[in-house]
């Protein structure tokens, strides 16, 4: 059977390839796109009060959390602004999920690595442990392993609810349907504020929480309109994204493109000397692997968060959390991106206005370290 789907998923990436590929995806998303449209017409009708009435250990300061997560921007970004509220342990499933790739089943191998953690962290008693995983990652199995082991709060994180929260049962994956371990939290956070009624009208406690931004020591607000690239996009190769960026190419706009899967594309180190050195930080903020339905990104606060103008896909939640035209600017289509591109690009220094706007606002708004903060304070962990 091993060999068989080995050969399946072969044969599939040979011929879905390039437009055909592309045509395939748009095809299997739009079935995607309709259930979720139906689900938020079936839930329609009054607000929902989001009140959370949970209270753990009511005004006793947080000594330790404990963060379990396939990691990779978290490290860097999400790690240090915990560390700002109380002492963080980070474990890291990113290495045993890449050693033990298409041999072992990935709920299995959660399983195993969190055993071994728990032997190797014998002293390690936690206040709250942030659990960050795709469903696809999950079983019974390790949720009892944690309750077994730790008495405290488990958090759950989900940051892309729209395409993983209900049960579509599209995709292969297996990366749907997280309302099944949902109800396995103290706790659930999600970035999408139609999911997180989607979650209370189950009776799932839930609270509303967009991503964040987190600025190394050292980082300091532009001051400097001489940018050093006109239009450029940072982050990886996927269907939504290549799409788009041909469309802009095909116009005559050129994108210097930084990261994996793009040709010619250089590896960055430091993603936010990109950001700063360029006019224009395009945002591509589809749901992937969606080609019309937005979500919040981590883009979307990391980039205007470091002191960058910030063009990015009109996405409604957005205006609650910016000013659009003062701190990020957003785009309806492809042909607005163009319009938008050709006004911007004669003028430096409006876009560095509203990279100054953006620092600020997202200084005293949305870093990390403030968003958990709110949360804790709402649950009753920090007094």
């Amino acid at each position: 059977m091993k060999v068989y789907d080995r050969s399946r998923r072969w044969l599939g990436r040979q011929v879905l390839r390039g437009r055909v590929g592309e045509l395939w995806i748009q095809r299997k998303t739009k079935r995607l796109e309709r259930r979720f449209c139906r689900e938020l017409a079936v839930s329609s009708g009054k607000p929902i009060s989001p009140a959370v009435t949970l209270a753990f250990k009511r005004g006793e300061p947080l000594r330790q959390i404990l963060l379990i997560a396939d990691i990779m921007w978290e490290a860097n970004d999400l790690v240090p602004e915990l560390a700002n509220i109380c002492p963080t342990v980070a474990f890291d499933l990113h290495p045993h999920l890449r050693k033990n790739a298409g041999r072992v089943p990935e709920p299995q191998v959660m399983v195993l690595a969190v055993r071994g953690f728990m032997e190797e962290q014998k002293a390690l008693e936690p206040d709250v442990i942030l659990f960050y995983a795709r469903p696809g990652l999950l079983s019974e199995e390790v949720f009892d392993l944690l309750r077994r082991r730790w008495s405290c709060p488990l958090f759950g994180m989900n940051l892309d609810d729209k395409f993983q929260f209900l049960d579509y049962g599209i995709f292969r994956g297996g990366d749907d349907n997280y309302q099944r371990w949902a109800q396995l939290f103290d706790l659930n956070i999600t970035n999408g504020i139609a999911a997180s009624e989607w979650y209370q009208q189950r009776g799932l406690p839930c609270i509303y929480s967009p991503q964040g931004v987190h600025r190394p020591k050292g980082l300091t607000m532009p001051l400097s309109a001489d940018f050093k690239y006109e239009l450029s996009f940072l982050g990886g190769c996927k269907p939504e994204r290549k799409m788009l960026i041909r469309q802009i190419e095909e116009m005559g706009i050129a994108v210097a493109l930084f990261g994996s899967g793009w040709p010619n594309s250089q590896w960055v180190d430091d993603p936010n000397a990109i950001f700063q050195t360029s006019q224009l930080n395009l945002g591509i903020g589809f749901a992937s692997p969606s080609f019309t339905l937005t979500t919040t990104k981590g883009r979307d606060f990391e980039c205007p968060g470091v002191g960058a103008c910030y063009l990015t896909t009109y996405n409604w939640e957005l205006t609650k959390h910016y000013e659009l035209g003062k701190e990020i600017l957003c785009y309806r289509s492809v042909e607005e991106l163009a319009e938008m591109y050709n006004y911007y690009r004669k003028r430096p220094v409006d876009c560095l206005k509203i990279a100054q706007a953006a620092w600020r606002r997202c200084g005293n708004e949305h870093t990390w370290e403030k968003r958990f903060r709110r949360i804790f304070r709402q649950v009753g962990l920090l007094p």
